[in-house]
This record gives structure tokens, C-alpha cells and sequence, in this order.
């Protein structure tokens, strides 16, 4: 049996570990990419194929290929998450898991940069390549027509014909995100807790726990604007608007940080249940 010098954390160990979770699950990340790829491919080319049939003053294609990196992203960012403890869920794969020399952390961690960080640059990519799959072939079906890929400073920009969210400020576009990583990061939780069927069991517990939330924020939001009226403020340089926009982000990433560290002591106290 291997020993470990328990100190919590060795890149070296860490990197292995890292490249001995690819290496062994390679041909099912493949495929879940090559899914993600070709229905981007389809929806892009579907819409398109309609669309470029037609007059039009500017590539509302650009829209649709931005509309589904946001679902798509938000929707395959959830399913990768639900995967972060899948070899958790049989007994085989969880005694490879628990026979791995390395610590709870780095095993966790390890996990959590996969089905996070890095399923994010995945898809980006994957999506891109779906996007010029597009522009590729409509360029050479529609040489006459200005076929345009999307560019992600389109989801910031303020202005412009290919503006998402011309009227959205850009403090507010963050919360995008911060909201998409809370969503993603109640995914690993549930992913910790529930191994098997991790994606529809977090769904329902989510949904509830989301609601409830929102019912809180949403309250919050309501009492602050309802009793900060430009007559009875105080101080006339308060703005609630942004004030609940920045209570808004550090609750969401309080949650976020919430999520995952109860996410590694669910796993770190499962290997201790499943080692007895």
C-alpha cells in the first residue's frame, strides 16, 4: 500500500492525478463534446438555412449563435457539473477512486477543475468551432451575403446593430455570470450528495432551494427601493440600484464559495463512510 505524507496539497501529485482522471474517462469527455459540437452545428445550421434564404440588413444569425452560447453553456455547464462525482456512483469505480494515493482535496479538486474551469474553455471552443462551421458554410453557399461570426464582446457591448444587451449595464451583465456558476456550483453539491441520477435530483432540490432565494433576495430588493425614495433618502449620492447590485454579488458568490466547500466535505466525509 502506498503512503502518503498527508499535507492537503502537491502540484506534482495534483498534476498526475489530474491527467490520470482524462486519460481514463477520455472517450466519454470526447463524445459529450462531440454532442455538445454537433448540436450547436445543427441549430446554427437549421436557422441559418432559413434565414440567409432571406433579404436582411445585418447577420441576425449573430443573435442565435449568442442566444444558444448562453443556454447551451448554461444548460451542458449544469450536466458537467452533475458528473463531477459519477465514479462515485458504482462500487468498482468508488474503490479505484479511494485506492487513488492522493488527498480528499486533490481528488476533489481535481474533479471540480474538470467539470467547471475546464468544461468552460471546452465549450467555448467547441462552440466557436460550431460558429465558423456556420459562417463556412453559408460564405460558400451565399458569397454575395456579409455572413458574420459571433464575437463574446457582442454580450458586453453597449451599442451597435450586433449588441445582445444594448441596455444593460455592464455591472448587471456580471451578474450573469456570478449567477451561472451559483447555479452551476448547487450541481456539484448535489453531484457530491447524490452520485446516481445527481442532475435530476439537484434539478428538484435546486428549484426549491432557488425559489426560496430569490423570495429572499427579491425581498430584500423590494424593501430597500420601497424606503429609499428620492424624498426621504438621506444622502442623495446613495444609489440603490447599485447598492442591491453589489449585495447581489457577494451573496452570490458567498453561496458559490458555500456550494463547493460543502460539496468537499460531502465527499470527504463519503470516502470515510465508504472506507468502513
Amino acid at each position: 500500500m502506498i503512503m502518503l505524507k498527508d499535507n492537503l496539497f502537491s502540484l506534482s501529485r495534483f498534476m498526475d492525478l489530474c491527467r490520470k482522471d482524462m486519460v481514463e474517462s477520455w472517450k466519454t469527455n470526447l463524445l459529450r463534446v462531440g454532442m455538445m459540437f454537433g448540436v450547436m452545428v445543427v441549430i446554427f445550421v437549421w436557422s441559418g438555412y432559413y434565414h440567409y434564404k432571406s433579404q436582411y440588413s445585418y447577420d441576425e444569425q449573430v443573435e442565435v449563435s449568442l442566444y444558444t452560447f448562453l443556454w447551451m453553456g448554461l444548460i451542458c455547464g449544469c450536466l458537467a457539473a452533475s458528473f463531477t462525482m459519477e465514479r462515485m456512483k458504482s462500487k468498482t469505480s468508488r474503490l479505484s477512486v479511494l485506492m487513488t494515493p492522493a488527498t480528499s482535496f486533490e481528488k476533489f479538486f481535481s474533479r471540480w477543475l474538470i467539470s467547471t474551469l475546464v468544461y468552460v474553455v471546452v465549450f467555448i471552443i467547441a462552440f466557436k468551432l460550431a460558429d465558423y462551421t456556420r459562417v463556412l458554410l453559408y460564405s460558400l453557399s451565399y458569397p454575395e451575403k456579409n455572413v458574420v461570426a459571433a464575437d463574446f464582446g457582442y454580450l458586453f457591448a453597449t451599442d451597435g446593430e450586433y449588441a445582445l444587451f444594448p441596455h444593460t449595464t455592464c455591472r448587471a451583465k456580471g451578474l450573469f455570470i456570478v449567477g451561472y456558476f451559483f447555479v452551476q456550483s448547487c450541481f456539484v453539491l448535489g453531484s457530491s450528495i447524490w452520485p446516481k441520477n445527481s442532475f435530476i435530483k439537484t434539478f428538484v432540490a435546486g428549484f426549491t432551494l432557488m425559489t426560496a432565494y430569490a423570495l429572499i433576495i427579491g425581498g430584500i430588493s423590494e424593501m430597500l427601493f420601497k424606503n429609499t425614495s428620492s424624498r426621504n433618502m438621506p444622502n442623495p449620492d446613495f444609489d440603490p440600484e447599485e447598492f442591491i447590485t453589489t449585495l447581489m454579488y457577494i451573496v452570490g458568490i458567498f453561496f458559490i464559495l458555500l456550494n463547493w466547500g460543502l460539496a468537499y466535505f460531502r465527499f470527504k466525509e463519503s470516502e470515510i463512510i465508504n472506507r468502513l
